[in-house]
């Protein structure tokens, strides 16, 4: 997964504006921690087995790490995979980690990241999910795809069910997350009330 090229620097701060400092805090300590997938819906729990059963904690070089992609936002679909941030001073290091933990893992692979110098990305099958790890020198609360999380989080929280139900299925249509993100919100709200997201 190469991360978004659009500004989620702007789109975090538009959120921490209009919706609070301490609403950003909020969703970025929930996301942080994966307590809730325990919690969650059937996938959720199987997202929280899995990690459990990865040990990333234990992994040399982690520093920390977190769940992105669609399964936190409950906007997965059945083939959706795990996409997990790590920060690591030397994601080299890392990379050789999860490469001597689970390169006898189906369809594992290992390649620098396209966008970021010095960054690593490592994926493989599971029982359940596609893993695909991007190891990083940089904090997993400044990661741009974390960023994303958040503000997609933010915005969910805001919007409600009928505007998940949307993604998903725009997503079920063949769109991306985040072009799901926009059309949805562009036909659910008025010029007016977007700029208050």
């Amino acid at each position: 997964m190469d991360e978004p090229t659009t500004s989620s620097a702007s789109a975090l701060s538009v959120a921490q504006r209009t919706a609070g400092t301490s609403v950003v805090g909020d969703a970025e300590k929930k996301l942080l921690d994966t307590d809730y997938l325990r919690d969650g819906n059937p996938r959720h729990r199987s997202a929280a087995l899995t990690l459990d059963a990865l040990g990333l904690d234990t992994i040399t070089g982690v520093q920390e790490w977190a769940l992105a992609g669609t399964v936190p936002l409950d906007v997965d679909l059945p083939e959706s995979d795990l996409d997990i941030l790590i920060c690591a001073p030397e994601p080299g290091v890392v990379r050789d980690a999860l490469t001597a933990r689970f390169a006898h893992k189906p369809d594992f692979a290992e390649w620098p990241h396209g966008k970021e110098a010095g960054a690593w990305c490592v994926s493989f099958r599971s029982e359940v999910y596609l893993v695909e790890f991007f190891i990083h020198t940089t904090a997993i609360r400044e990661q741009r795809a974390f960023r994303h999380l958040v503000v997609e989080y933010i915005l969910l929280q805001r919007h409600g069910s009928v505007f998940q139900e949307e993604i998903r299925s725009l997503k079920a249509s063949g769109l991306k997350t985040e072009p799901a993100f926009a059309e949805a919100w562009v036909s659910t709200e008025t010029p007016t009330s977007r700029c208050w997201i």
